[in-house]
């Protein structure tokens, strides 16, 4: 079986763009009741505008280098790589892919492949890859992808993504019970 793993929010803790946002760009994001996904809607700016500020000031590497690792992860993902291929796709853009790798690294994490698509939209990934499992954090890209694919996708719970789902998309709260999860759609060996 083939998995596909968003990382912000899903291998990374979700609270950790947030609090990089409260310690260096003065916002007082409370994240229990983070309601939106989108870090722009928590200033003044424009979506665009957000992101040309964070890249030039050199804040989006700034993020995902002081990202932590959700709990256990690391000890999950090596568990399934004995039975699973992983493969990382993120919305990070190539520009990104130095800091993001030397974050794996750091971490200790196991991968097969390390897709950066530089949008949201994972899609063609998941059929370019012939994924059969999907975990994501952001739901408007566990709807897109459990629509367009029919492939089971896990949402890591977060405030932001707390909306009713279709069958098809399962939520769940740790790396514990995503595992679980996993294991009913395809049984180890």
């Amino acid at each position: 079986m083939k998995i596909g793993i968003d990382i912000d929010g899903t291998i990374t803790h979700p609270s950790s763009c947030f609090n990089y946002m409260n310690k260096y760009l003065g916002t007082t994001i409370d994240f229990a009741n983070a309601a939106e996904y989108e870090l722009h809607t928590y200033t003044d700016m424009e979506q665009i505008e957000f992101w040309e500020f964070m890249v030039k000031s050199g804040h989006e590497s700034g993020i995902y280098r002081e990202s932590l690792p959700q709990d256990l992860v690391k000890e999950h993902l090596w568990q399934l790589r004995k039975h699973y291929s992983l493969h990382y796709v993120t919305a990070r853009s190539e520009a990104v892919r130095p800091v993001t790798e030397e974050w794996i690294k750091q971490h200790e994490l196991p991968l097969d492949s390390l897709i950066m698509t530089g949008s949201h939209d994972k899609v063609q990934v998941v059929r370019d890859l012939s994924l059969d499992l999907f975990m994501e954090d952001r739901l408007e890209n566990a709807l897109q992808i459990a629509e367009e694919t029919s492939i089971p996708v896990i949402l890591f719970d977060a405030p932001y993504n707390r909306k009713s789902l279709p069958s098809g998309i399962v939520r769940v709260n740790t790396w514990d019970e995503a595992v679980q999860e996993i294991h009913k759609f395809a049984p180890t060996r």
